[in-house]
């Protein structure tokens, strides 16, 4: 089979790690250290090394470093979360594989063959880190997790990624491991402010899947058709509606990522997407209007700092369903401008808050503080709004985001009553002109910090 150098101080591990692979027929050579391995290496060749990160005299990454200089062998790199910045590194350097500690024999055995078939062919790794289509689906399958989630809470329920590039995530942490908050510090003081999970461990990290576990026993006939064509469709409306002139690029990319992943948490319950989908087919312009209200929160609540994903996946749900007790007002109505309504008119528009409550309680799976974003959502920080005029104090922190967003959307995204939408910088100065004391102050800096000049 192969002749493969072995690069381990742990005389116990390195063991293991032999007579695995020599049970697959490999001829194994062993070095304590890198400097041994370099020696090794300079009077004989290999068709595959593997190397720890972290060994006396020479680490694994200045092996790997002297290796591309000098041979063209093939380089696995064991690594794990402390070995983090050196993992980037290697990859950058040109290792062709990389075994998360601590891995099974199937991963190790399974990359080993992945690497003799490519040599087979005589795949270069240029060839294999091209970004095609292949990684941006690969990339999709991903959830971007600010890094300070894992140093409130360092013990993780599912595995952790770094990206390395579009066509490379890799595995990090294994579930169920204790994350050491001082590697985690010692990260983001570097610059690293993200890590990755996997997207559908995204209802686990903000705790919703939990509350869908008794709803999706009951009902084993969710469409998978349906939510396809659900994500699909909220997809296409993100990026025909809520992209308006003046926003910052990457700020709405990333409440986009955030979106998608909350979307996909949602279309595991018939009921939400039946209730959205409902709405849409009521009025075609509410649906648009509420994704553009989910999208804006989040940019909001990034800009001013939040970077919990539970709470940002709470904002997402309120923006999604704030006007979910529209789809029971006459589309006259709803297409008219407030100021053109009668009072009946007015104050049928306005039931919907109180409506929406009703329904998205009969669900009980939707948590208390987004019912409570989503009653308050036309109320403001002067006490006029409604259904309740409260004081500014009364609301719930992240209402007062929902608030701004729900008014930023309605005079940027296209309605029926809306027919020219305003570009960012104009809706913003609007906002600022025509009654800015309705909003919170760093709601609104937050905000106007998100459009370009």
């Amino acid at each position: 089979m192969a002749k493969i150098l072995l690069v381990e101080d742990d005389n116990f591990f390195r063991a293991a790690i032999k007579d695995s692979l020599e049970i697959k027929g490999h001829n194994i050579f062993e070095a304590p250290n890198g400097k041994v391995a370099r020696d090794i290496l300079a009077a004989s060749d290999f068709e595959i090394v593997i190397s720890d990160v972290e060994m006396p005299f020479l680490n694994g990454i200045d092996l790997l470093e002297w290796i591309k200089k000098e041979k063209s062998i093939p380089f696995i790199l064991m690594t794990g979360f402390s070995n983090l910045l050196e993992s980037k590194t290697a990859y950058d350097l040109g290792a062709e594989g990389f075994l998360t500690k601590p891995f099974k024999n199937k991963e190790l055995i399974d990359l080993v063959q992945n690497i003799l078939s490519k040599d087979a062919i005589a795949a270069t790794p240029a060839e294999t880190k091209t970004e095609t289509e292949a990684d941006v689906n690969l990339e999709s399958q991903y959830c971007k997790v600010s890094i300070d989630e894992f140093v409130i809470q360092p013990k993780i329920s599912f595995d952790i990624f770094i990206r390395l590039s579009a066509a490379k995530y890799l595995k990090i942490a294994h579930k169920n491991t204790i994350l050491q908050v001082e590697n985690l510090i010692t990260y983001k003081e570097k610059g690293i402010t993200h890590l990755y999970i996997l997207r559908e461990d995204f209802g686990s990290l903000v705790g919703f899947n939990l509350q869908l576990t008794n709803l999706i026993k009951d009902n084993t006939n969710i469409s998978k058709e349906k939510k396809i064509n659900f994500i699909k469709y909220t997809g296409e409306t993100i990026l025909e509606n809520c992209f308006i002139n003046g926003l910052d690029d990457m700020a709405f990319k990333e409440a986009k990522s955030f979106l998608d992943a909350t979307i996909n948490v949602i279309s595991e319950s018939d009921s939400m997407v039946d209730l959205l989908n409902l709405l849409n087919k009521h009025s075609n312009f509410i649906y648009a209007q509420s994704v553009g209200v989910a999208m804006y929160s989040v940019m909001i609540a990034t800009k001013m700092g939040i970077n919990s994903s539970q709470t940002m996946f709470k904002l997402c749900m309120a923006g999604m369903f704030h006007d979910i007790g529209k789809k029971e007002i006459q589309t006259e109505i709803l297409e008219k401008a407030r100021i053109l309504m009668s009072s009946q008119e007015r104050v049928s528009f306005e039931s919907h808050v109180t409506r929406g409550i009703e329904i998205l309680e009969d669900l009980r799976t939707v948590p208390s503080d987004v019912i409570q974003m989503i009653y308050e959502h036309h109320e403001d920080c002067v006490g006029q709004g409604y259904p309740r005029a409260i004081s500014k104090n009364e609301l719930h922190p992240l209402s007062k985001i929902l608030i701004l967003a729900n008014r930023f959307a309605d005079i940027t995204i296209r309605s029926a009553s809306l027919k020219q939408p305003m570009t960012a910088p104009i809706a913003v100065y609007h906002l600022e002109t025509t009654g800015l004391e309705r909003f919170d102050k760093n709601v609104f800096e937050a905000l106007k910090a998100l459009v370009k000049k």
